[in-house]
């Protein structure tokens, strides 16, 4: 298998309470086709002063909304996939 080539923008992005998580799809080459593929980036937005900075670090009041948007982010994986007809290639 080939190496994949990343997205460079995300295909969906969920946000709550200053909590981002981007899904992405990556394509993968190999001999029999390209694959799709999704990752999924989680980061926290706050302000240090004047600027905006981003951090993968959460508190614990953090971590409920960690865990929603990743189920939602999962969600839409396999909605996605469900769509392309590979639901069975998730067991």
């Amino acid at each position: 298998m080939a190496t994949s080539k990343d997205s460079v923008k995300p295909v969906h992005v969920f946000r709550l309470r200053g909590i981002t998580a981007s899904v992405f799809a990556n394509v993968a080459e190999t001999k029999n086709g390209d694959i799709t593929f999704h990752k999924v980036s989680i980061q926290r937005t706050y302000k240090d002063g004047k600027e905006f900075k981003s951090t993968t670090s959460f508190g614990r009041d953090d971590l409920p909304i960690v865990r929603l948007l990743s189920d939602r982010a999962w969600q839409f994986i396999l909605d996605t996939e469900a769509k392309r007809g590979r639901d069975d290639d998730a067991e």
